[in-house]
């Protein structure tokens, strides 16, 4: 198929490519310097062998997700519902306030934009150009009712968010929420939302939902499939508008 000669210019090509490459990955300055809090954050998540599960930069475990940029997706109460009671497969670890505060410090400091980012974030996150930001801001540009906007704030606080994406079926296979009203009836959402479905790998919200949040919810979903066509357009339409920064990408996706 190939001539030797053109072999040979392939093979020289993908050479200089990885040598090149290498030196920029060395060649990187970034020192990781962790506060006291953070080495004992360090400490506990070691002692847990949470990398057995999880990854750093893309180096661990894959049975759980990269933690690398956990401390942007997961809020405090969340985090502390995730270590005290656990999800899924995670188990529960006896933390108190203080080991509670000490992983937040080490994750918050392992996800600082001057250390590097687990997975390559094409766009600004913070300006609305990311998916799952875009869609969060056309939320608000459709302007929701208070029970619907509180439905969402707890959807997103939640657990819901990490396997659930805007309007596709997520790499995990978690279906598209806004047509969900459309097979499953209110009662439904309701055992859905405190039990969950074990037998799909969907776990029970954490945290628990109460009655009063878990209505909120329902409200929010019925508001997204009705207002379905405009919140695809707007999410679209921010989409387009993203400027992506090619110089301040890292070379190497895990520095």
């Amino acid at each position: 198929m190939f001539e030797p000669s053109s072999k040979k210019v392939m093979l020289a090509v993908l050479v200089t490519a990885f040598v090149v490459q290498t030196g920029l990955v060395y060649s990187d300055d970034v020192d990781i310097v962790l506060s006291e809090d953070a080495v004992q954050g360090r400490k506990l998540f070691h002692d847990g062998s949470c990398q057995v599960c999880h990854q750093l930069w893309g180096q661990g475990g894959f049975l759980g997700p990269d933690l690398t940029n956990a401390a942007s997706r997961v809020d405090e109460t969340r985090l502390a519902s995730l270590l005290t009671v656990g999800s899924g497969q995670m188990p529960a670890f006896e933390y108190d306030e203080h080991d509670l505060f000490y992983m937040r410090a080490f994750l918050a400091e392992i996800d600082r934009t001057d250390v590097g980012r687990g997975q390559l974030r094409l766009g600004d996150p913070a300006g609305g150009t990311s998916p799952q930001a875009a869609f969060a801001a056309a939320v608000i540009d459709v302007t929701p009712p208070d029970q619907v906007l509180a439905g969402f704030r707890s959807f997103r606080s939640g657990i819901c968010s990490a396997c659930h994406f805007p309007f596709q079926t997520s790499v995990v296979g978690a279906p598209d929420l806004s047509t969900v009203v459309e097979r499953v009836d209110d009662p439904g959402l309701r055992l859905v939302l405190s039990e969950g479905r074990p037998t799909l790998g969907m776990p029970a919200p954490a945290p628990t939902l109460s009655e009063e949040e878990a209505e909120e919810v329902i409200s929010y979903l019925h508001w997204l499939n009705v207002n379905r066509s405009a919140l695809l357009q707007e999410t679209a339409r921010r989409r387009e508008r993203r400027s992506i920064d090619w110089s301040g990408l890292a070379w190497w996706e895990f520095r």
